[in-house]
């Protein structure tokens, strides 16, 4: 059984969401081998740009040609749609979640230049973390801690595994599986990061634009988000775009779901300095234009 088999029998017929998450560690894997192809594509052009003019497009369009030879292959978990007869709900969650993996792959490789070199580095960095965490241990008896090898630290203590910038394992766990920064997170970690008097200013202009991304459906929420994730990165936000891309890939049949967590982790994690005078108005006018899905 596939993980979409796995998906589709757990929820009821018919029903658009569910209060369980199934197959999340299935779609993680895939999801991290996606960013990872992504990443290495932005030290290479001509794929660079092969992935950036794929954002936004149809995957039957011809300038999304090009992309199927990055993106096609981190999609082997997916059953093949011609191979047999498949229930109209599994073909919604292949959509889906191909449209996702294409549509982070062309985020990735899309990045002003400044934010581009900085995910390089990034990058870069956490694969020599994740190296020299995996070196062999010392044999038993010896010291931890080996001649001149490694960071300075206190002989007797063992190197933490380093966690990619763009994965954060505090974050509240599902079946166990660390997830990372969400969306609805990351924009209130970009509210955080402002100074003080900055903070209700950017407020304003973010949370309506969250609340509408959260009332689309799949082909509304591929249409908004890439402007908002270009001006984060602009910004130098760091976006978790495994995060980013397991919940586009569930948003097909769990887009209420994802839609909650974003929204609770966006107003759980936004902090505002001063009194009530400097609290956003948290009316339910949207100010951002855009109709819901």
């Amino acid at each position: 059984m596939t993980v979409l088999d796995t998906a589709a029998a757990v929820d009821a017929p018919g029903r658009r969401g569910s209060s369980s998450y199934p197959a999340w560690d299935e779609l993680l894997g895939p999801a991290r081998h996606l960013v990872r192809t992504a990443e290495r594509t932005l030290v290479v052009p001509a794929d660079r740009s092969a992935l950036r003019r794929s954002l936004g497009k149809p995957l039957a369009h011809p300038m999304t040609q090009p992309a199927h030879r990055i993106v096609a292959p981190c999609l082997q978990f997916l059953p093949d749609p011609d191979a047999s007869r498949l229930d109209r709900r599994t073909l919604v969650h292949i959509a889906a979640a191909e449209r996702a993996f294409y549509t982070v792959a062309a985020l990735i490789a899309a990045q002003p230049r400044t934010a581009r070199d900085s995910h390089i580095a990034q990058a870069a960095s956490a694969q020599r973390h994740v190296a020299a965490s995996v070196e062999p241990p010392a044999e038993a008896g010896g010291e931890t801690a080996k001649a001149g090898s490694g960071t300075a630290g206190t002989p007797g203590t063992q190197a933490s595994v380093a966690v990619p910038p763009q994965t954060d394992t505090s974050a509240e766990s599902t079946s166990g599986a660390a997830q990372g920064v969400n969306l609805g997170r990351c924009l209130a970690g970009a509210i955080n990061s402002r100074p003080g008097a900055e903070r209700a200013a950017m407020y304003r202009r973010l949370e309506p634009r969250l609340r509408l991304l959260c009332r689309q459906d799949l082909d509304g929420v591929h249409r908004h988000l890439p402007p908002l994730i270009r001006q984060l990165r602009a910004d130098e936000v760091t976006v978790d775009w495994v995060r980013l891309t397991v919940d586009l890939a569930r948003w097909g049949t769990y887009p209420d779901q994802v839609a909650k967590t974003w929204l609770q982790q966006f107003y759980r994690t936004a902090r505002l300095t001063g009194g009530p005078a400097d609290s956003p108005d948290l009316d339910t006018t949207d100010d951002t234009e855009g109709e819901t899905s």
